[in-house]
């Protein structure tokens, strides 16, 4: 039964393989892997959030969201199930409410992201349950004015990044980060530079209908979500 690589040992989270792996983690891992990219980037002015979105034909763009309102000030975008992101998101909001009562302060995106991978390590530590396939980017102006964006895996682990990249364009977007990106950048600039990165991992022409942004601009502190005009105009000079 435990001849072959991952057998036996994945059929719960709580066993380690004689190597030391954990294959349901791994596997969660994989679907981060092949969902559709998702992109931060922090800047002196504020955090962008960029998405790529899969709309099946016939289908209404606007009921798929992978960027998503957390609190006034912080914002995530995901790639991975959308199921399990949907329950994350809920966890996260009731974080940052939670937070509100008893402080009576928004927020610090530190704090959701440690909540968020507290709640996915549980399903990691035990059977009768997987862990969550989803990878989350979360951005926000905290309270002392500071950008902040944190990366979350799917087994509950979090860093803090200043660019980062997170589902299947993940090497290639990566890279053209890495050789692009600046932290004293605009807004503008940092949202043009995400869609480069997000070309450069794309498979398909980009439009309106298949990328979602939001800023979060450093002088107001209020997370604001692109409308499909909008992103049309940032890509369009890329059209023509």
């Amino acid at each position: 039964m435990f001849g072959i690589s991952g057998a036996g040992y994945d059929m719960s989270t709580s066993i380690f393989s004689p190597d030391g792996r954990i294959f349901a983690a791994e596997y969660a891992k994989k679907a981060v892997e092949q969902g559709a990219t998702s992109i931060g980037v922090l800047t002196d002015d504020g955090v962008v959030l960029l998405a790529e979105k899969r709309v099946m034909p016939l289908q209404e763009p606007d009921s798929v969201e992978k960027i998503s309102k957390i609190d006034e000030h912080i914002g995530v975008a995901t790639s991975g199930f959308m199921a399990d992101a949907r329950k994350l998101i809920y966890e996260a909001r009731i974080k940052a409410q939670s937070y509100w009562l008893t402080y009576e302060e928004q927020v610090p995106a530190e704090a959701v992201a440690e909540h968020i991978c507290d709640v996915k390590a549980q399903f990691t530590q035990g059977g009768g349950a997987r862990p969550y396939g989803v990878a989350m980017i979360i951005g926000s102006i905290d309270a002392d004015g500071a950008p902040r964006l944190f990366v979350t895996d799917p087994v509950g682990t979090y860093w803090g990044f200043l660019a980062a990249v997170i589902g299947r364009g993940t090497a290639r977007a990566g890279e053209y980060l890495e050789k692009n990106y600046s932290k004293s950048g605009t807004l503008d600039q940092a949202i043009k530079v995400a869609l480069g990165a997000l070309r450069e991992s794309s498979e398909k022409d980009l439009t309106e209908d298949s990328v979602e942004i939001a800023r979060i601009p450093k002088k107001t502190r209020v997370f604001e979500k692109l409308t499909a005009k909008q992103v049309k105009g940032y890509l369009q000079p890329a059209q023509k």
